[in-house]
């Protein structure tokens, strides 16, 4: 980037003999040589182990906030860095000018409605480049009250928490710099540091080719996850500059954030580098967040022949094919990753089972990891599929208004998500989905396929994983987003999306000029308190009474609702009974081959509800599973 503000001509003089990156010349915004100066005298002056910054202030909520924007924290990830773990940036000279917010990694914009407020939102809104490995950073000021408020309590002798943002966007999208990203309002109301960071998505950032090297630093894959790990170790050294406590970070994202947030505490590169997580409609163990090597590298050696850099080339010469693939512009890369979508979230790059960032599957990490006391807050929002079901399907759905889906489209639509499961899984999965008594319901039918998406991707997942962690000991907090936001542009029909918590995370509702309602922005900073508190002490209230921890045997979760408060049993316990417990039951159970089982069956998709019931998918062979698994 260049954010070098214009130099003095002694010190270019002094800066030409040094190399590109210990000048820095091209990384950040040089405002003139450091000789001497104490940052102490200028409170937006902050000295960090890489070099002098200086942010700019801002006041919200009646309280100041130093915010520095564009902070490097590795090398550029370009030329011969690309497809490369991240390197640490180098220390500069001079001063830093963080005013500015970074570029974002490489990724392709959607436009399905173009001009719409509602997807706007989530598209990059800064240059995009692969130079892009910057974090962001809010710190609140101390308050000068008589009596300080309750949040103000939470300061430990040590310094303020810090909670860094990762952002979602299913590792193939995304930015730390969106406008509802902006953490200054969370700062102040939540007297806590807040932090977010970039990090290379897709191809960039996951690319995984190493079976094919000696070298494991060509192409290894989760590039963008070590990025996240440095961006961690940066933060970790420099927390006490920015007047916070190194011991007390915690992590939070959402959807594939919440996926890194998870990975980052079972992970053996990070696990103990930051002490809490809070995951937001997303999980490791999501079928949607991880991948195994071996389709990696077959999604990888399809990439370099979309390229045209030959992947036959990868035995004898696979140096050639890389040098290939480096050459190869960033457009065509990031246009032609999407050939292999293989179908809803169905994403080409993900987590990587790489043998070493991810040792093996997800939740086998989860059931041997060594933890160390490691606390959770987890959660879902109340219709997480409507968003992708509107996407994926939109020759049967609009966006604007609920849509009559037939049977027959509603059976199409589930062979189609669930097209590499087998007959009998599908038939289950049809079975447990449909409304026997309203079985022709269109409008039950379509939001019967949203609960499929929403359970099977985002929900069952996260119940999953909470109790898997739980039954390790640690302590995990359930909450349940219900709040359809009456600033909401989205069809009424879509409900609580997925997403719809972010604006409340980061306080939105707390700024006066926004048209939210009081009940709203109550909400708000009720939910930016229990991160706070949660983040200072492992517990979101501050007496445990008041949010119990969820088990597997006592599954409560708080709600987060602007018109109630409480608790409730769940989420979606028989759903997710259906997908965690008895449907893997089902796999490696053959298909029916008789020809007269095979015709039961597809008349009992389209039956009615009484048909249904004597089918073969039920008597034949669900019920002998049930009985052969015991299962209750």
């Amino acid at each position: 980037m260049s954010f070098w503000i214009n130099c003095p001509s002694s010190l270019l003089l002094l800066l030409l003999g040094l190399s590109l990156h210990s000048a820095c010349i091209t990384r950040a915004n040089l405002a003139g040589q450091h000789s001497g100066q104490d940052s102490g005298h200028d409170p937006l002056l902050v000295e960090t182990t890489s070099g002098l910054m200086r942010g700019f202030s801002r006041t919200v909520l009646e309280r100041e906030v130093h915010v520095f924007y564009g902070v490097p924290f590795a090398k550029p990830p370009v030329g011969p860095l690309r497809f490369r773990k991240p390197l640490p940036i180098e220390p500069w000279h001079g001063i830093l000018n963080a005013t500015t917010l970074p570029n974002s990694c490489y990724q392709e914009r959607y436009e399905y409605f173009p001009g719409f407020e509602g997807e706007e939102m989530w598209n990059p809104n800064t240059n995009i480049s692969e130079d892009c490995l910057y974090l962001n950073i809010w710190v609140p000021q101390k308050l000068r009250l008589r009596h300080k408020p309750e949040s103000q309590d939470n300061i430990g002798k040590n310094g303020m928490a810090i909670l860094v943002w990762i952002y979602g966007g299913g590792f193939m999208s995304g930015t730390a710099t969106l406008d509802v990203y902006d953490a200054d309002l969370m700062a102040a109301a939540g007297n806590a540091i807040i932090a977010s960071m970039q990090y290379r998505v897709g191809a960039f950032g996951f690319l995984y080719l190493n079976q094919h090297f000696t070298n494991s630093e060509e192409a290894p894959g989760n590039m963008g996850l070590w990025d996240q790990a440095l961006a961690l170790k940066w933060l970790r050294e420099n927390a006490r500059a920015f007047g916070g406590d190194p011991d007390l970070i915690t992590i939070f994202g959402e959807s594939a954030g919440g996926s890194s947030v998870s990975l980052h505490l079972i992970s053996p590169v990070t696990q103990g580098l930051v002490r809490r997580g809070i995951l937001q409609s997303g999980t490791l163990n999501a079928p949607w967040s991880y991948m195994t090597g071996e389709k990696a590298n077959e999604v990888a050696r399809v990439l370099v022949d979309d390229c045209g850099c030959n992947s036959t080339m990868l035995q004898e010469n696979p140096a050639r094919v890389m040098a290939c693939m480096r050459s190869v512009d960033a457009k065509t890369l990031s246009v032609q990753q999407w050939n292999s979508y293989w179908g809803i979230l169905g994403f080409p790059s993900a987590p990587t089972i790489d043998g070493v960032f991810l040792p093996k599957d997800p939740l086998d990490l989860v059931r041997e990891a060594d933890f160390k006391d490691t606390e959770i807050l987890i959660g879902n929002n109340e219709n997480e599929g409507t968003y992708f079901i509107l996407y994926d399907f939109i020759d049967f759905f609009e966006k604007d208004q609920a849509s009559f889906l037939e049977r027959d489209k509603f059976l199409n639509i589930i062979n189609t998500i669930f097209k590499n499961m087998s007959q009998i899984e599908r038939e289950a999965i049809i079975f447990q989905y449909t409304d026997w008594d309203q079985i022709n319901n269109g409008y039950k039918n379509q939001k019967a396929v949203a609960d499929v998406v929403g359970d099977y991707f985002f929900i069952c997942p996260s119940t999953h994983f909470a109790q898997l962690f739980a039954d390790r000991g640690m302590k995990v907090y359930y909450y349940f987003f219900t709040q359809r936001t009456s600033t909401n542009v989205w069809g009424e029909w879509m409900g609580v999306m997925h997403g719809d918590e972010v604006e409340y995370v980061f306080g939105h509702p707390l700024n006066q000029s926004l048209i939210y309602n009081d009940k709203e922005r109550d909400l708000a900073l009720r939910i930016i308190r229990h991160y706070s508190q949660f983040a200072y002490t492992g517990m979101p209230t501050v007496n445990e009474a008041d949010w119990l921890p969820y088990t597997r045997d006592q599954p409560q979760y708080y709600i987060w609702d602007a018109e109630k408060k409480g608790y409730g049993q769940g989420p979606r316990t028989t759903a997710c009974a259906f997908w965690n417990e008895f449907l893997p039951r089902l796999k490696g159970i053959p298909d029916p081959t008789p020809e007269v089982c095979k015709s039961a069956m597809a008349s009992s998709v389209s039956a009615g509800a009484g048909e249904l019931r004597g089918s073969p998918i039920v008597s034949i062979f669900l019920l002998p599973v049930l009985a052969v698994h015991r299962f209750i």
